[in-house]
């Protein structure tokens, strides 16, 4: 109670304050037409009656009559002060009252308009709607087996459309001449529904027309007995209405309104209002305009009520202001206006309330993700996603889906339904515009913009769906060929899987990146930002987690210790093991042809059987023996990584020359590739280190050549040494950075950064050129 005093407290207020104190006790009867007795509209308005009685000073007063033409009647002439009428008919009566009734000859013939009214009879009294209270479907009712894709031919045998006079009669006259056809010329069946019924039966009629509620039980009964079907509405039929008299709006009967329908039929349908109607001498008076408006708010809680309680469900009342006709020229009473702005405004604050909630889920959303750091979350990865596209394609087909469906769900008979709407708008989409599917021009405009979207959208979806069959069809081998692999990853590495990803040659390889459970949650977080980048979880020290990283197709494998963290767990040999244990049993490899060997086998002999090994760096200390790694030195390469770092460290830190190329080579500058070696030349024999690397820098090829140092490959007695290489005899050997007046000797190798092998030769070659003489 407290609610609907709060919506009708200011109306009441002001009325009170119009009518005054003398007319407060006064009861206020209403003059309700209803329609035939049992009929729809009778139930509906002593349903109305009696949900409004001992509320207020308010009564409504039913009478019966024959049908909407006999209450738009008797509304002009002031019998009746509201009534249930169809709007196609109330629609008629306020155009003809809005006529010229001067320019209209008194000698042209009544009839032009619905009910056959005349505009002096309109201009008497000013009609105002209150509400669309229900909804009826023009139902066309052939008998069985015959089916009317046109209506040319009806005529044929008599054709039932109603009473004279009642709104069903009006509607099916506008469907005729829709068709081309007028009642006059046609054979009507003259009597009562359930006498053309029997004609039917008999084979004396062919088709009914009615308007009627969709699940109209005397409609499920003709139904059920296979006297007749129900027929569509043609679809020019359907158009020339909708364009002719849009008080109506094409609605289709669904599947299983009626035992046995399983197809949607496309037809018309028209609303029931509330029409009130206030005589042309009495609008200035206010006393009457106070009680017309308590009235009809009496009327709009009244409806309002049968809507809402369960009890009066099967009157199927629903209360719409606005929208339930294409065209609705007959304005709202003022209080329903009221009523209606009221109920916008909730409306507004409900998706206003809706659209906040949304909006903080979605900043608590895109906080998470910022706090997680989701791989591949990037702008740059969701560009190249074919996914996205594709959803951007399908939010288009579906906005424009529902916005062209509101906008001619009721005026075009090939957009009945949601699903009409949805095959459309994707054909529009995918580049199928036509101009003669929509009709207004918002929903034209709507549809060039599907499809100027969807054509972009789906050339996207092609682009990155084509760069996927491309270039990833073979992705998973490209990953798992050439790649680098990083086994026992730390976070003090983190510079080195950045250094890996720089600009240069590594950039382009894969990198696989296998990290064990005790790395820190930050750690794989700052990891995942790294862009190519494959993280793997496993064990490094079981060769069944390495299986799938195909290390013998990898370029090189980095093993890597635990360093100074508490709680290691993982040795750098017993991950090498493990390396080579995978690639054992992994077929690529050819570890199925490997034979077992025995204790006593030989370095040589393990080499020759040993599957396909990749190059993998071991990072060790100086407290590693040497002859640990002495038998598989073709394939297992210490690195003592602390001691390594500090020699360059004290290096750049003595000589500027060295800080230069440290930079250039960890930066790969020049576009530099890998670290190849050449045999220095006889005119390079003998000559300084100074005067080599300037020759060398000097000769210019494809990015030219960063020279490092020299490998030694003979002893200090001359020897060439025979078998592996030691850990110790590595470092020995491999000079880094020369003294300047460091001479080449015999044999040795210089060490170089450069594109390939090929060009360093070629270099090493044309050196001559620039070696001074003497």
């Amino acid at each position: 109670m407290s609610v609907r005093t709060w919506l009708i407290g200011p109306v009441l207020l002001g009325m009170f304050l119009q009518t005054g104190a003398a007319r407060a006790g006064e009861p206020i009867t209403i003059r309700f037409g209803s329609g035939a007795k049992k009929g729809g509209f009778d139930v509906t308005a002593h349903a109305l009656a009696e949900v409004v009685r001992g509320e207020g000073r308010v009564t409504i007063a039913p009478e019966s009559t024959r049908g909407s033409c006999e209450n738009v009647h008797k509304l002009l002439s002031g019998e009746l002060d509201a009534a249930l009428v169809q709007y196609d008919v109330a629609a008629e009566a306020f155009k003809a009252g809005q006529a010229d009734a001067a320019a209209v000859d008194s000698k042209t013939p009544r009839g032009g308009w619905m009910c056959k009214l005349s505009p002096e009879e309109a201009d008497k009294a000013e009609l105002r709607v209150i509400a669309a209270v229900s909804d009826a479907a023009v139902h066309v009712l052939v008998r069985r087996p015959v089916r009317l894709d046109e209506f040319t031919d009806i005529g044929r045998e008599p054709l039932f459309m109603g009473k004279d006079g009642s709104g069903s009669y009006e509607t099916a006259k506008v469907i005729l001449g829709a068709a081309g056809h007028t009642a006059e010329h046609l054979p009507l069946f003259m009597g009562t529904a359930d006498e053309a019924l029997a004609a039917m039966s008999r084979r004396e009629l062919l088709t009914m027309l009615r308007t009627t509620e969709p699940g109209h039980a005397e409609i499920g009964a003709v139904l059920a007995s296979g006297l007749a079907t129900l027929n569509p509405l043609p679809e020019e039929v359907l158009n020339r209405l909708i364009d002719g008299y849009p008080y109506y709006r094409i609605c289709p009967i669904e599947p299983g309104t009626y035992a046995g329908l399983e197809f949607s039929i496309p037809t018309v349908c028209v609303s029931s209002v509330v029409l009130v109607a206030t005589p042309r001498q009495r609008l200035d008076d206010e006393g009457f305009l106070a009680d017309r408006r308590l009235a009809v708010e009496a009327m709009i809680v009244g409806l309002q009520k049968l809507a809402r309680e369960e009890q009066h469900a099967s009157l199927g009342v629903r209360v719409e202001w606005r929208g339930f006709a294409e065209r609705e020229p007959i304005p709202l009473h003022p209080v329903a206006e009221v009523h209606e702005t009221r109920e916008r405004r909730t409306a507004w604050l409900q998706a206003g309330a809706a659209a906040a909630a949304l909006a903080v889920v979605l900043h608590l959303v895109r906080r998470a993700l910022r706090r997680r750091r989701v791989p591949g979350a990037g702008i740059e990865t969701q560009l190249s996603n074919p996914l996205v596209p594709f959803a951007a394609f399908a939010c288009v087909v579906t906005l424009s889906t529902f916005i062209v469906w509101s906008l001619e769900h009721d005026s075009n008979a090939r957009l009945r339904t949601l699903n009409d709407s949805f095959w459309e708008m994707n054909t529009f989409a995918t580049g199928n515009f036509t101009t003669e599917t929509l009709k207004t021009p918002t929903a034209r405009v709507v549809g060039a913009a599907a499809t100027i979207l969807g054509l972009g959208l789906l050339a996207w979806f092609t682009a990155t769906l084509t760069n996927i069959f491309a270039q990833e069809q073979t992705r998973l081998w490209r990953r798992l060929n050439r790649h680098l692999v990083v086994l026992n990853f730390r976070e003090d590495m983190l510079p080195l899987i950045r250094l890996l990803r720089s600009p240069g040659p590594t950039r382009h390889r894969p990198l696989h990146v296998v990290v064990s459970d005790a790395l820190p949650r930050r750690v794989r977080l700052q990891l995942a930002r790294v862009k190519a980048l494959t993280i793997h979880n496993a064990n490094p020290e079981v060769p069944e987690d390495l299986a799938g990283l195909r290390l013998p197709r990898a370029s090189r494998v980095i093993v890597l210790g635990d360093g100074e963290a508490a709680g290691a767990s993982y040795d750098p040999l017993r991950i090498a093991r493990a390396v080579h244990q995978a690639c054992a049993r992994d077929p690529i490899g050819g570890g199925q042809r490997a034979r077992p060997l025995g204790v006593a086998a030989t370095s040589v002999e393990i080499a020759r059987t040993a599957p396909a090994l990749p190059v993998t760096l071991v990072e060790t200390s100086e407290g590693e023996r040497d002859e640990v790694f002495s038998p598989f030195a073709a394939w297992l390469v210490p690195v003592d990584c602390q001691t390594l770092a500090h020699r360059w460290l004290v290096m750049a830190c003595r000589d500027r020359a060295f800080a230069e190329l440290f930079n250039r080579v960890v930066a790969f500058a020049d576009d530099n590739a890998e670290v190849y070696t050449a045999t220095a030349p006889t005119w390079l024999i003998g000559q300084p280190w100074r005067s080599v690397r300037r020759a060398l820098l000097e000769v210019q090829g494809r990015g030219g050549a960063v020279p490092l140092g020299l490998y030694r490959t003979a002893d200090p007695g001359g020897k060439t040494p025979v078998g592996g290489t030691s850990h110790a005899e590595l470092r020995r050997r491999l000079i880094v950075n020369p003294r300047p007046d460091e001479p080449v000797a015999p044999g040795d190798l210089i060490v170089a950064l450069c594109e390939d092998e090929a060009d360093l030769v070629r270099i090493v070659a044309e050196s001559r050129k620039a070696v001074p003489i003497g």
